[in-house]
């Protein structure tokens, strides 16, 4: 009696694992491809190609995935086709996708619970591991994310020293494959604090803190010293036996792959750059509030930045409130390429716009923001070449809003990925209607708390059946 108990104790404990799981699951299906040509008109058309000018008065054609054409109104003899589906959306603004960088969106669902949470591996050294081979296709926060805009994704696994492939990641599709744009996006270096800190939870001395630091340098060093040592190998001998690691390393010691170096500090991103440089990789810092004090050795050596957030508290407590609102103008100002990311979790990717809002707000050109999370971070990730702008022969993986993007008022009224119109019904949609409802079966009726609440159109077009 006591084993059956227990057998049916298990039994039950097992399938309600699986039917919580399961529950955590998206119920999004996943987009066809597009079938009609599409034509939007009397948009404001944000090209975010460089030197490009947005278009107020506007129309954008794409056809099979890809823009065909673009221009001022009014369009064209014989651009679209007869039966293409016309979108007329007068004060409305179309710019390419967003982009999440530097993100674990699609690694992790619930922090809460380990099952769900794929953004580390164990040990330090792991450049095999690609981040897009460890993402859930079937996660509700990538929905979440579309609705503020965000239609591609720059995934980054967060644990080792070296720590594997970032990888370029669309925001639809069924399968992982389906989802991936470009597997190995550069490689993730996380470089160990320079200075030693004086902190009360900073139990070693000064000393230590810097045999710590040089032994991890140390330890890179071989590593990739290592990885080099096994290439020219391989290259004399490419019947040798095969390791994995360094196989992995080969692009970006080919110059093919970024190295992304993750470094926040002034000391950090200086030793990491120089690092970097003087073993012929292509650097880009990952963090970089601390970049606008090494702007002259950045610029020098044309190495990108992807701020990681500005939705935070200074470095030092001798910074003032606004320093790191003011990073992107900085940036800019002296004609460093950089792209910003939100740094946040995963379910709030949705704070990008509003992050890029308030950059705006600290003195970065609003159409440099937006080209700082569509067009620079396509190219960091590998994939500019078709991803990002919004020109003839590049995806169209597009987002209609009702206004100015970095607006917290705007909302997104359509979006295509490759030209498939993605469903915007995600977990947070459905939660307002549900108590929305709740209100309207409420009774007796008051005239302040029951008064109309406005609810968003779900598209705007002329078709009367959308």
């Amino acid at each position: 009696m006591m084993n059956n108990r227990k057998s049916w104790f298990v039994a039950s404990v097992v399938v309600t694992i699986t039917v919580n799981a399961t529950a955590r699951q998206s119920s999004e299906i996943p987009a066809p491809k597009q079938q009609t040509q599409m034509v939007l008109r009397h948009v404001d058309v944000r090209p975010c190609t460089p030197g490009a000018k947005p278009i107020p008065n506007g129309w954008v054609v794409f056809d099979k995935g890809c823009i065909v054409a673009l221009g001022a109104e009014p369009i064209g003899l014989g651009v679209a086709s007869a039966n293409a589906m016309e979108i007329d959306a007068p004060g409305h603004v179309l710019t390419p996708g967003l982009w999440a960088s530097a993100t674990t969106l699609g690694l992790i669902e619930t922090a809460q619970v380990e099952a769900t949470d794929d953004t580390s591996e164990f040990g330090d050294f792991h450049p095999e591991i690609k981040a897009s081979t460890a993402t859930n296709p079937d996660s509700d926060l990538p929905p979440v994310a579309r609705n503020a805009g965000i239609l591609m994704a720059h995934v980054f696994p967060v644990s080792g020293v070296v720590g594997g492939h970032a990888s370029a990641m669309r925001l639809d599709g069924w399968t992982i494959m389906d989802r991936t744009v470009n597997a190995e996006a550069g490689m993730i270096v996380h470089w160990p604090m320079m200075e030693p800190v004086q902190s009360r939870w900073q139990s070693k001395s000064f000393d230590e803190q810097r045999k710590d630091r040089d032994k991890a340098i140390a330890a890179i060093d071989r590593f990739f010293d290592a990885a080099e040592a096994y290439l020219r190998a391989r290259a004399a001998d490419p019947g040798g036996a095969k390791d994995a690691r360094y196989e992995s390393l080969r692009g970006v010691i080919e110059k093919r792959e970024p190295v992304l170096l993750d470094a926040n500090w002034p000391g950090q991103i200086e030793a990491s750059v120089l690092w970097a440089i003087r073993r012929g990789y292509r650097p880009v810092v990952v963090g970089g509030l601390g970049a606008p004090e090494m702007i002259p050795l950045l610029k020098a050596n044309g190495v990108p930045v992807i701020v990681r957030g500005i939705n935070r508290m200074p470095l030092r407590e001798s910074d003032g409130v606004s320093a790191v609102f003011e990073v992107p103008a900085k940036l800019a100002n002296a004609g460093l390429n950089f792209s910003i990311a939100s740094g946040d979790e995963p379910a709030h990717e949705r704070s990008l716009p509003s992050q890029c809002g308030r950059a705006v707000g600290h003195g970065l050109d609003v159409n440099q923001a937006l080209e700082c999370v569509t067009r620079v971070p396509a190219e960091l990730a590998g994939v500019g070449a078709h991803y990002g702008t919004v020109a003839p022969g590049m995806s169209a993986t597009l987002v209609l809003w009702s206004g100015d993007p970095f607006e917290i008022t705007t909302v997104v009224r359509r979006a295509w990925v490759d030209g498939r119109e993605v469903d915007l019904n995600d977990r947070q949609t459905r939660m307002h209607n549900k108590y929305l409802e709740k209100e309207l079966q409420r009774a007796p009726a008051d005239p302040v708390i029951d008064a109309p609440v406005p609810v968003f159109p779900a598209s705007v077009t002329k078709d009367p059946h959308p």
